[in-house]
């Protein structure tokens, strides 16, 4: 939608962006729209550190110019449904991740009993699921242009993260959390290393000093 398109540009600038966020929370709450809502007012407390304007006004530039279902695009929210969150750097911060690539979710999860589950959605899948996330997420656009891969293939390849053993931070030794797991999902649809995706990510997404 065309506001929120102007929303995620006038978040960017300090004080506006938190005014106009926190108006725009009471008002989508009122109209029922939770996950508009929460997006209105989500706030990385990193944001506190100047340098970052420019690379958030980017973004925002970016999600208001690009289709989200063309690319690679990461997706953040706070943990635990929180409004506030503290991003330090990939693999060390209060956000769960998801990857949005050429208009499908994939998203990691854990059930219960904390075993990992995958959820895939798209407007014809889950379409729900996808259209809350697409509200809920901050979006980070990765890589605009993938080289042609086997759709089905990457799909069984994302199921395959369910055999793994969850790790919330930090995950090493074959262990995955929400982040390594997008992290993978980037590099296999970029056909490219995992340590070059990484590096990408980092370059990208926002932390604590940029």
């Amino acid at each position: 939608m065309a506001e929120r398109k102007a929303f995620n540009i006038i978040k960017a600038v300090p004080v506006v962006g938190h005014a106009y966020g926190a108006v725009r929370g009471v008002v989508y709450a009122a109209k029922g729209d939770k996950s508009e809502a929460k997006h209105s007012i989500e706030f990385d407390l990193a944001d506190l550190n100047p340098l970052r304007i420019p690379k958030n006004l980017v973004h925002g530039i970016q999600n208001a110019t690009h289709s989200l279902e063309e690319g690679a695009w990461i997706g953040r929210r706070a943990l635990f449904n929180q409004p506030l969150a503290l991003n330090i750097s990939p693999g060390i911060d209060g956000f769960h991740w998801c990857i949005q690539i050429n208009g499908i979710i994939y998203q990691l999860g854990v059930d219960k009993d904390h075993n990992i589950k995958i959820r895939i959605s798209s407007k014809t899948e889950k379409n729900a699921f996808y259209e809350r996330d697409c509200k809920e997420y901050t979006w980070f656009l990765i890589q605009k242009e993938l080289p042609d891969f086997d759709a089905e293939q990457l799909r069984i390849y994302a199921k395959s993260f369910e055999d793994r053993e969850y790790r919330l931070f930090i995950a090493v030794g074959g262990k995955m959390n929400c982040q390594s797991f997008v992290t993978r999902m980037f590099a296999t649809a970029a056909n490219i290393s995992v340590e070059k995706a990484r590096s990408k990510i980092l370059l990208v997404i926002p932390n604590l000093l940029f």
